[in-house]
């Protein structure tokens, strides 16, 4: 099971307004980076994550983007 990945968020994506959206809205934590020019967020899953967990992130960013 893959337990870290990154994904690449479009150019325009103001990383610092949607970090502060994420938990502001849904209480969702997670690293948003600038890397070599392109944006990218962090997906970490770990063993006290739920199934509810992944469901509200894919969510959010779903909302978000």
């Amino acid at each position: 099971m893959l337990q870290v990945a990154a994904a690449q968020l479009p150019p325009e994506t103001d990383i610092v307004k949607l970090k502060t959206r994420l938990y502001d809205q849904y209480r969702v934590e997670d690293p948003l980076v600038n890397w070599n020019g392109m944006k990218f967020v962090r997906i970490s899953v770990q063993g006290y994550n739920t199934q509810r967990d992944a469901d509200q992130f894919l969510e959010a960013m779903s909302n978000l983007l």
